[in-house]
């Protein structure tokens, strides 16, 4: 049976900020599919978890950490693991020189270690974790201890990590950033300037996802000089919602910018990233006709943490409003592909899912916090759903 495979375990290894590990970066859904703590990278890709997910995958028994690739098959939408192993069939050869006991002898080609917590947006959806901007504003409000740094980085300095990067720098083949923010991280520059002075850039893919607030060189380093050595470079921007309401659920998003440097870095370019939530979901249709008209594609992803800003916490009345909003965009003429037409349907059916609207008192507490302390108001950003947030 091979029906529940996925290749990167055998190809992959995801570094996390705290400095564990996870089989990718779509299975971080709770913390008990982290693991690896103080492992070296190559210790942890042999580990006791890796080997065993390995095995339980090769004997077609159900791996609990990719719940959510199996989840969008479910419903139709294309999952991280089918296009992995689409991209990566030429590796299936390792699943039959995996050893009896999980371990494989071959090291990981495809990395993506996140280069600390530094990041210069405040997202309404993230918190300190992942951006060193929220720290101050946790802190305010008693959710984060005063005492706790607001910027923290696991891999930039760790001898153990660049002496496993080493011996293992001529397999390498892609290299995936994300954050924090990449373009804004010590990490990340060491990194590319790694592996151009060991000559093997050439043979690297560089894949990015990134707030696209990019504004020059950092700290002497020239991005697009830097990326000139490498055998390709795809960018992910990360965008939510259009104008206004982008820039109240993005803290720091200047949407000019990231309109300039979609044109800058225009044939890096693929693919947007588009997350559903109640910060976004009014205005994404705004966004997706802007994307379209840049004949770019994108691909949304239906925000599930925290669980009080799922579009599901929404009224059944505001619901039905939106999905009429998408049914009129959908009924006119447009240049939407399968899979994008599947992506946006896939996030109505997650908003109608279920209904959280208990939820929204939470969302409410916490939404007014943020509200108090920047000085921003949900309802004069929000008219469509003021009346909804008023009513909570």
């Amino acid at each position: 049976m091979t029906s529940n495979r996925c290749i990167l375990p055998w190809i992959h290894q995801y570094g996390d900020l705290s400095g564990k590990y996870a089989l990718c970066c779509f299975t971080l859904n709770h913390d008990n599919n982290l693991f690896g703590e103080n492992l070296s990278p190559l210790e942890a890709f042999n580990s006791s978890h890796m080997k065993q997910v390995r095995l339980d995958m090769l004997n077609g028994k159900p791996v609990k950490d990719c719940k959510v690739c199996f989840d969008w098959e479910a419903n139709g939408v294309e999952s991280h693991r089918q296009r992995m192993n689409s991209k990566f069939s030429s590796y299936n050869k390792l699943y039959s020189k995996t050893e009896k006991d999980g371990y494989l002898n071959t090291p990981p080609i495809y990395l993506d270690f996140r280069f600390g917590n530094l990041c210069n947006f405040k997202c309404r959806m993230c918190g300190s974790y992942a951006s060193s901007s929220w720290a101050k504003e946790e802190k305010y409000f008693g959710k984060l201890d005063k005492s706790a740094p607001n910027h923290y980085d696991h891999w930039t300095n760790n001898s153990d990590f660049w002496r496993d990067i080493d011996n293992i720098k001529k397999y390498i083949k892609i290299m995936y950033f994300a954050g924090g923010e990449p373009f804004v991280q010590e990490g990340h520059y060491k990194m590319l300037k790694f592996l151009v002075d060991s000559g093997i850039s050439q043979n690297i893919e560089l894949s990015y996802n990134t707030n696209l607030s990019y504004n020059g060189d950092f700290r002497g380093y020239d991005l697009e000089d830097l990326w000139k050595n490498f055998r390709s470079i795809e960018l992910w921007p990360s965008i939510d919602g259009f104008n206004d309401q982008a820039e109240y659920g993005r803290k720091g998003l200047d949407i000019e910018l990231f309109k300039k440097n979609s044109l800058k870095f225009s044939k890096y370019i693929t693919t947007f990233s588009i997350v559903s939530s109640i910060y976004s979901i009014v205005s994404n249709i705004d966004l997706i006709i802007w994307i379209k008209s840049l004949n770019k594609s994108f691909s949304i992803t239906n925000l599930t943490n925290p669980n009080y800003q799922s579009t599901t916490v929404l009224s059944k009345e505001m619901k039905s409003v939106l999905i009429n909003k998408y049914k009129k965009y959908l009924s006119e003429p447009h240049n939407l592909d399968t899979y994008e037409l599947n992506t946006i349907l896939d996030s109505l059916r997650h908003m109608s899912s279920r209904d959280d609207s208990v939820l929204a008192t939470e969302f409410k507490k916490q939404n007014q916090q943020s509200d108090l302390f920047r000085n921003e108001s949900f309802e004069a950003v929000y008219p469509e759903l003021a009346e909804w947030y008023k009513n909570i």
